[in-house]
């Protein structure tokens, strides 16, 4: 039974030890979506309880359930490149890339629940304000054109469902 126990040990050990050289190219990804997903996690968490609601189990695990998501695709993207034989740069790109997006995605939201905290008259707040209406380009819904296409889209999803 011991030599189990030990046979066990060692093949954990053994197999984390090659996925951790493996992906040793992209480790930089890996740690900067790490602190994406614990700021949004602190963040949302901060701004629930700031605005009186309670812990929602449901909410961390879906923000768990969906940062677990998100590692799985960018840990596929750069295996299934690397098993194509995909250069190595072209590869580190895409996978950079792919990180990008989920900042730019993530950074919207982590800007929202930082302004939802703050009050509205301080200098703060209008900067983050201003920071997230340029993330989200809420400018351009002032545009005429635009407001009239969103609101087809509306109209023609409405009548779809």
């Amino acid at each position: 039974m011991n030599d189990f126990v030990t046979f066990t040990k060692a093949a954990i050990i053994g197999l984390l030890s090659e996925m951790l050289a493996f992906f040793a190219p992209i480790e930089n990804n890996f740690i900067a979506l790490v602190w994406l997903f614990a700021m949004n996690f602190f963040f949302g968490l901060l701004s629930d309880i700031l605005r009186g609601n309670d812990f929602s189990m449901r909410k961390a695990i879906a923000c768990l359930t969906h940062a677990t998501m998100f590692f799985a695709l960018c840990a596929s993207l750069y295996g299934i490149g690397h098993f194509q034989n995909v250069c190595e740069e072209m590869l580190n790109q895409c996978v950079s890339s792919f990180c990008w997006i989920l900042v730019y995605c993530y950074s919207t939201n982590i800007v929202r629940n930082i302004r939802c905290v703050l009050r509205t008259e301080t200098p703060a707040y209008r900067t983050l304000d201003l920071l997230y209406n340029g993330l989200t380009l809420a400018f351009v819904k002032a545009l005429p054109f635009v407001s009239e296409i969103l609101k087809q889209r509306k109209e023609d999803y409405h009548a779809n469902k």
